[in-house]
């Protein structure tokens, strides 16, 4: 997987457990979206210095990048009397501890590792909610996590594996994907000795 797969699955397992907020990556052009809404950021991806090689061009990285899940909400209604809500109580850092939970949960963890990847939390759960305007609170709550995931890499120039040729950079061509890697089949020993010229 690339970052970009990676982050498409982290999108999705979001979007699945919040299923009545709106979810959307923060780098991208947006209007705020009414509440509740989660914003999604990834960081750099680091990976290890020496890959695992199968001997037949294809080496796999382990690889991890640090993944930042932001709630924003109205929390909870408080009714003061019947059908009238006096405010709302905070429950920004509940609902996104819910969320870890469903992370950590059996059926989700199958799911990740079925991805060849792992997500692990890097408590702790952050309130982070401020007031604006001086009479209303902006309820949020932050987590980051730790993404673990398999990069491949293929082929003589290391792009075989690349889901896209050339990437939406321009990166890559076809000839490089196509490309053999070359190996030494047989080799000739010849018997005899070192001899000294005098």
């Amino acid at each position: 997987m690339n970052l970009a797969e990676v982050k498409g699955r982290l999108y999705e397992l979001t979007d699945s457990f919040f299923q009545g907020a709106i979810v959307i990556w923060s780098e991208q052009i947006n209007t705020k979206p009414p509440l509740p809404y989660i914003t999604l950021k990834c960081g750099g991806v680091s990976r290890t210095s020496f890959p695992v090689e199968d001997g037949k061009g294809r080496r796999v990285y382990q690889s991890k990048t640090t993944w930042e899940v932001n709630l924003f909400t109205r929390g909870q209604p408080i009714t003061v009397r019947e059908g009238v809500t006096g405010n709302y109580a905070n429950t920004a850092v509940s609902d996104l501890t819910e969320f870890t939970n469903f992370l950590d949960s059996e059926e989700i963890v199958g799911v990740i590792a079925g991805d060849d990847m792992d997500i692990l939390l890097m408590p702790p759960v952050r309130d982070l909610t401020e007031l604006q305007n001086d009479s209303n609170y902006r309820y949020r709550a932050m987590a980051e996590f730790t993404v673990s995931f398999v990069q491949e890499a293929e082929g003589p120039y290391g792009i075989g594996g690349m889901p896209l040729i050339p990437n939406h950079s321009g990166g890559g061509t076809k000839e490089m994907v196509k490309a053999e890697t070359e190996t030494i089949e047989t080799v000739e020993i010849k018997e005899g000795g070192y001899e000294n010229e005098q």
